[in-house]
């Protein structure tokens, strides 16, 4: 088995946590998306399907008894406690398929491999802080996270600020990173960041 490196890289939304791992892909890190995975559980059939219609109800479905996201998402985000709810139910088999993944990779034949990246917006115990070696928080101010869900999703102001504040704060995210990646310019001073702490990140683990 293979001693890959796994670098957690979190943030709330319209930081650019997206952005980032992009950039890490191109680096060679082979990616695993919390998100894309709380999707495919949440599709019907899927792990996490049944437990989310028990909870918050039929009126969460549209016409193909599909979650609707964006119902859900008006109740969870007005609602600290079903938020709490939603996440208890999704992390379970997140993590267990974040560890999968990570185990799969490890195993795997393909020497092209960097390392493991973990898009995670949620960081908990299960599945990331047992899982990496080291972690990025990616932040931006609350204006700049404002306009970028506003033009992004097509939302209102209200919506995208009430968005960002059913999620950590700022200061939240850095205080669990071992590197904080502050995205409030270009894509290209981005990069230009990602890649002196990648560097950094690759030295400290020892990767070639």
């Amino acid at each position: 088995m293979k001693d890959l490196k796994v670098l957690g890289v979190t943030g709330g939304s319209g930081c650019g946590k997206t952005v980032v791992c992009r950039m890490l892909r191109d680096k060679g890190a082979k990616i695993i998306d919390a998100d894309l995975i709380a999707k495919k559980t949440e599709m019907a059939g899927g792990s996490s399907y049944e437990e989310i219609i028990d909870r918050f109800g039929e009126d969460i479905l549209d016409g193909e008894r599909e979650i609707d996201r964006e119902k859900l998402g008006k109740i969870v985000f007005s609602d600290p406690a079903a938020m709490r709810d939603l996440n208890a139910i999704v992390h379970k088999h997140v993590s267990a398929e974040i560890k999968r993944r990570v185990r799969e990779y490890r195993e795997s034949d393909d020497d092209g491999i960097e390392c493991i990246v973990l898009d995670v917006p949620i960081p908990i115990e299960d599945g990331f802080f047992d899982t990496c070696d080291w972690i990025w928080a990616v932040t931006a101010n609350n204006d700049v996270r404002v306009e970028r869900l506003m033009r992004r999703m097509n939302i209102s102001e209200e919506a995208a600020e009430k968005r960002i504040a059913a999620q950590w704060t700022n200061r939240e995210y850095a205080e669990i990173a071992d590197c904080e990646i502050v995205n409030e310019s270009s894509v290209g001073e981005l990069k230009k960041l990602v890649n002196y702490e990648y560097k950094r990140f690759c030295d400290i683990c020892s990767i070639a």
